[in-house]
């Protein structure tokens, strides 16, 4: 049996604004997912982590990963963005799983927490990248976000 291959927008960011806009839109349309998430669960997820990265983690990870993360990854994804197919375990997957929640709450979260982004200064480090100013966190924020929106389609 050949392997399922998903289909995914190419999206891109510049700001974090931009990510507001989008979920908005394609709320407003009803757009499909052709993920395992909902819309809902995909605003949540993103939410999550940007609440964390302004309130802290009560996550750590193991020294190996905090390593790679900080001397090997981080600048690729900063550049590149973020691949498909990573599976959370542990105290990560508790954290960051997405609630099961209606589309409209998660845009709510999600609409509030890049409020909170564009308004607060603070900013905690990644448990796997480590220190990242704000300019860095708004990257992998919108990252994040282009990876996970990618599998909303148009309407």
């Amino acid at each position: 049996m050949a392997p399922l291959t998903v289909t995914r927008r190419k999206v891109s960011y510049a700001t974090l604004q931009e990510i507001i806009d989008d979920a908005t839109r394609l709320t407003a349309a009803d757009a499909p997912t052709t993920g395992n998430w909902s819309k809902g669960q995909i605003f949540d997820h993103l939410a999550r982590l940007m609440d964390y990265s302004l309130d802290g983690f009560a996550i750590r990870m193991p020294w190996v990963f905090r390593f790679l993360g900080k001397h090997y990854f981080k600048s690729r994804i900063l550049k590149n963005g973020m691949l498909p197919g990573i599976n959370l375990k542990g105290d990560a997957k508790t954290a960051l799983s997405p609630a099961t929640v209606d589309d409209q709450a998660g845009l709510e979260h999600l609409r509030h927490s890049i409020q909170r982004l564009s308004s607060e200064a603070q900013r905690f480090p990644s448990p796997f990248f480590g220190e990242l100013n704000r300019e860095e966190w708004d990257l992998l924020h919108r990252r994040h976000a282009e990876l996970h929106l990618s599998f909303i389609a148009e309407p």
